[in-house]
């Protein structure tokens, strides 16, 4: 989790700015820098002027290193990566050089126990992420004639629902949808959700979990 270091603020001079040129090299390893540094704020739900007073360095300098203008010391970026809670080897991950893709052949998913499961309900995990900052995990929920109805899961991350086969009313918080082939929700799941009532059976629903991987 993101914390506020009490520390004084960093020396800026040291770091290199715009005004100056820069070796092509370290113009791509700034950019690089600058996705990272903007994707874990915002994973974080932290403003730019708030991480940059948590890491002690001015809110211009954080904001021209997200934008790949200026390249930080060392020192600027232990100070961000201890703010956000994050080694600083996270940092140079390169995204651009990862091609994950998983594919899996139709009816060759992997069957999961989940929480849902002791209510009848089927998960089928149809796909993975290999690595990243996104943890993505792909299901076909299936519920039958022995599924029972389960509207009081609660969760973190976000979760997107499509219906593809049958007919259930889902619950989510106090809202009760009926939903149907081509229908989908897109949610918080700290809420409590999921089936209240299961109309038609078999139901068939592609559902989506979504969360930001936590690293030591």
């Amino acid at each position: 989790m993101p914390r506020t270091p009490a520390k004084p603020p960093v020396q800026e001079q040291q770091d290199v700015d715009a005004d100056k040129p820069r070796d092509p090299d370290v113009e791509k390893v700034s950019r690089a820098l600058a996705a990272q540094i903007h994707a874990f704020r915002t994973a974080a739900g932290l403003a730019s002027g708030t991480l940059a007073k948590m890491a002690g360095i001015s809110h211009s300098m954080l904001s021209r290193i997200e934008k790949g203008t200026a390249t930080p010391s060392i020192e600027t970026l232990t100070r961000i990566a201890n703010a956000l809670g994050k080694p600083v080897s996270r940092f140079f991950v390169d995204q651009s050089e990862r091609h994950d893709c998983s594919f899996v052949p139709a009816g060759e998913g992997v069957s999961v126990d989940r929480e849902g499961s002791s209510f009848g309900h089927v998960y089928t995990l149809v796909g993975h992420v290999l690595s990243g900052n996104l943890n993505v995990e792909p299901y076909i929920v299936t519920l039958d004639e022995n599924s029972k109805p389960w509207s009081t899961h609660q969760t973190t991350g976000i979760q997107f629902l499509h219906v593809l086969e049958g007919r259930m009313k889902y619950r989510y918080a106090n809202r009760l949808y009926d939903v149907k082939p081509g229908d989908s929700l897109l949610f918080d799941p700290n809420a409590a959700h999921g089936p209240e009532e299961i109309e038609t059976v078999p139901v068939r629903f592609l559902a989506l979990f979504f969360n930001i991987r936590e690293y030591s």
